[in-house]
């Protein structure tokens, strides 16, 4: 089973980030059972949740792991989101489940809510 685990060590995302990226960061680890699969870097900047840096080798894994970042966002108060054009990984990921959507993005494009 694959899994986002938060990633609640300061000290872990500051040597994930190595520097690249100013201010606070959240991310979160993907793991399927104890594997390591990758890890995703995003920033809460409201109203926009910002996808910064995917460290995911695993494709079928970037889609889950980029929505629990919009996901954490939503849940703080954001509501649209945006993903860093010069990650590769990320800019595949919006040209397939964003394609011809404004930046950023509203989060309802991704996400609906039940009735």
């Amino acid at each position: 089973m694959i899994a986002m685990r938060p990633i609640l060590e300061q000290d872990v995302i500051d040597l994930l980030n190595d520097g690249r990226f100013e201010g606070e960061l959240d991310g979160y680890v993907v793991m399927e059972g104890s594997n390591y699969l990758g890890y995703i870097l995003y920033r809460l900047e409201k109203p926009v949740v910002r996808v910064l840096d995917c460290g995911v080798e695993n494709t079928a894994c970037i889609d889950g792991a980029v929505r629990a970042c919009v996901a954490a966002g939503q849940n703080a108060g954001c509501t649209c989101f945006s993903v860093r054009e010069e990650d590769e990984r990320l800019c595949k990921w919006r040209s397939i489940f964003c394609k011809g959507e404004p930046d950023p993005v509203p989060i309802d494009k991704i996400f609906s809510l039940c009735k």
